[in-house]
């Protein structure tokens, strides 16, 4: 292997991770309406899925990253390297996207009713089903075998982060 397809999966990590979180960070502070704030970020997901997939797999998130060494599907010197894009990507995004809308501030909290336990609660919950959609619609070879594998597991990723974005009142 060359250098550059040794670093092209963490490089499409970066990127890819680069692009959902610039993407939140562009929703969450733009004055726009925040009604449209999770599907925008769940069609951003699932395109950064299917544009990064072939090159290392489309991961975009630690957790993911995790759930893939869990089951053995990733090695875990990958899943290292993954972690270590994908949160410099967010970093760098992160910036960015403040740096885009300075000096607007958001104050992110949870909506009332609501406590942080249950904003924990919600996050712990929805992250868990991003993870189960990767590895029931992405891993599995017996449904899923390389020759004719599936194209939906990226909508199927896309709708478990809208369904988190909507459920805890974060999107309306």
């Amino acid at each position: 292997k060359s250098v550059v397809q040794a670093a092209a999966p963490h490089i499409a990590e970066f990127v890819g991770t680069f692009v959902l979180v610039f993407a939140v960070g562009c929703c969450w502070l733009s004055p726009s309406d925040p009604a449209w704030s999770s599907t925008a970020v769940a069609c951003v997901y699932m395109v950064m899925v299917y544009a990064t997939t072939p090159v290392s797999g489309g991961n975009l998130n630690p957790a993911v990253s995790l759930a893939l060494g869990l089951v053995g599907s990733l090695p875990w010197t990958v899943v290292l390297g993954y972690w270590a894009m994908q949160l410099a990507g967010g970093v760098v995004a992160g910036m960015c996207s403040c740096a885009l809308f300075n000096p607007r501030k958001v104050h992110l909290q949870p909506v009332a009713p609501f406590a942080w336990e249950f904003a924990a609660g919600a996050e712990l919950l929805y992250t868990c089903l991003l993870c189960l959609s990767v590895l029931c619609c992405r891993v599995p070879k017996r449904n899923n075998p390389p020759d004719d594998a599936n194209q939906f597991y990226g909508l199927a990723i896309g709708f478990a982060l809208a369904a988190g974005g909507y459920a805890p009142g974060g999107g309306a």
